[in-house]
């Protein structure tokens, strides 16, 4: 019995739909971890007793600038709003990176 290719069809777009969820899913997942480190470490500098560098000062600033500025629109479900947010996340880890 030969399956109709418009079921065959149907059948792959639910599919897909799964595997869009499921990378969405890790996607997410991974860039609330990176955000969760970077909150660990930007914690951790604030616990300590001493006075924060320079460099950590600079740092700083940096990254509140890079936060404040992020511009997004979550209910268009843009690319470009993921990209971004996993580039302000990219750079936000690599200026703790030497903390």
């Amino acid at each position: 019995m030969e399956t109709s290719p418009l079921k065959s069809a149907a059948e792959e777009l639910i599919f897909l739909r799964a595997q869009l969820r499921e990378t969405l899913e890790v996607f997410a997942a991974k860039l609330e971890s990176e955000i969760m480190r970077v909150h660990e470490v930007v914690l951790a500098e604030a616990k300590k007793s001493r006075k924060p560098s320079r460099q950590t000062l600079a740092d700083t600033r940096d990254m509140l600038s890079l936060l404040r500025m992020l511009e997004v629109k979550p209910k268009k479900g843009r690319r470009r709003d993921l990209k971004r947010f996993e580039s302000v996340v990219e750079d936000l880890r690599q200026l703790v990176e030497n903390w």
